[in-house]
């Protein structure tokens, strides 16, 4: 008794000893000297304007991939009567989230390093993913009204940047059709929402990639076309020492996070944070958790 004991106590020091920082998210990326200059002049836009639009981020073989194998949970999407709902009224999208649950398609995309590099530019070294999304607004759907998406995080402002969101376009974004509504520098301001200021819109063509900052005001548009949808991947990042919007280690399957890579299992939220935060039993999360599959196997 007292020999597995003292293997115990040898073992749990050992842990604590082991601790270290635990690489970025972004260790042994490399992009070309054309996309680093794409990334930095994306980073400077997102500081000084509140986002960025990156035309070609997916090329047109990928862009048609991503289209075939995410029809299916397209086809999850709906609408719904918010008349009740503030500044959610009228008809309204309803997207599909928990995308990691339900489909492995966007796995490469979330991991892409133009993406990865651009958002560690805007929120630094320690971020993770808050919520995998698919948007497809239909034709008569309602524009959203104004909003922040950093705004469930009850800090005065001004503040760093907590989030940085993305919208990757599978279809045209245009006025018509409902493009992301934006207003150019809000990010920096302190104030409440006006949802009567003007707007600008994002419009971009399939394959473009539009990230801004979560304090940025910004909405959905109103899809005014008879016969157009507008889809998109909607994935959100923010700091790792936030909480996640959307309860990443509830909602997937286990079986569905031991098909992932490593760096998007990291990503969506078992990595560390500095030494000690997020680890379990002073050990690697990841390392844990896989171990912990086994036994249960």
């Amino acid at each position: 008794m007292k020999l597995v004991a003292e293997d115990l106590r040898r073992a749990n020091v050992d842990r604590a000893a082991s601790l270290k920082e635990p690489p970025a998210l972004t260790d042994g990326l490399t992009v070309s000297d054309g996309d680093r200059l794409r990334i930095d002049q994306a980073i400077g836009e997102v500081e000084q304007q509140g986002f960025a639009i990156m035309p070609g981020f997916l090329d047109r073989a990928r862009l048609e991939q991503l289209r075939t194998e995410l029809a299916p949970v397209v086809a999850q999407t709906g609408i719904r009567d918010a008349s009740q709902h503030g500044r959610y009224s009228g008809l309204q999208t309803v997207h599909v989230h928990n995308l990691f649950a339900k489909t492995r398609a966007v796995d490469a995309v979330a991991v892409d390093p133009v993406l990865l590099l651009t958002v560690e530019g805007i929120l630094g070294p320690q971020f993770q993913m808050s919520v995998g999304t698919l948007m497809s607004p239909q034709p008569g759907v309602d524009p959203q009204g104004l909003h922040r998406d950093d705004g469930h995080y009850p800090l005065p402002r001004p503040r760093p940047p907590f989030i940085a969101n993305t919208l990757i376009a599978l279809d045209d974004f245009t006025k018509a059709n409902g493009a992301t509504r934006i207003v150019q520098g809000s990010h920096k301001w302190v104030g409440d929402i006006d949802p009567k200021h003007d707007v600008s819109f994002a419009e971009m063509p399939a394959g473009s990639l539009l990230v801004f900052d979560g304090a940025l005001w910004h909405a959905g548009g109103g899809n005014g076309t008879r016969d157009q949808t507008r889809r998109s991947i909607n994935l959100n990042f923010n700091l790792s020492w936030l909480r996640q919007q959307e309860n990443q280690y509830v909602g997937i399957p286990r079986s569905e996070w031991l098909k992932m890579p490593e760096r998007l299992q990291r990503l969506l939220g078992f990595q560390k944070v500095n030494f000690l935060y997020g680890s379990v039993d002073y050990t690697d999360p990841l390392a844990y958790f896989k171990t912990h599959h086994q036994s249960l196997a």
